[in-house]
């Protein structure tokens, strides 16, 4: 499943959390989830059991993503370049 997770703005201004999910996603989706997770620093995508998110503005801004790997309870945390993070995203959905 790929979930994308973002705040918006509602009519009065006020941030409002949201995630929007897709059972059965493609390389297209893959592509529209990375471009927002790119020009957005307050996004995450979650592929299966991966979320890529940007951890500071710093490194949102350096192009490096926080990867949390999830394994039943525990998860592991890697810090990746965005390219590379999204390489990865694209080889999940092959």
């Amino acid at each position: 499943m790929l979930t994308i997770k973002y705040e918006r703005r509602d009519f009065f201004n006020n941030r409002v959390y949201t995630e929007d999910k897709k059972q059965n996603y493609n390389k297209e989706d893959l592509k529209k989830a990375f471009l927002y997770l790119s020009r957005t620093y307050d996004t995450s995508i979650q592929i299966n059991d991966t979320i890529i998110y940007w951890d500071n503005m710093s490194e949102y801004e350096n192009r490096i993503v926080t990867v949390r790997y999830f394994d039943g309870l525990n998860y592991t945390e890697v810090k990746k370049s965005y390219d590379k993070a999204k390489k990865e995203g694209y080889a999940m959905a092959l």
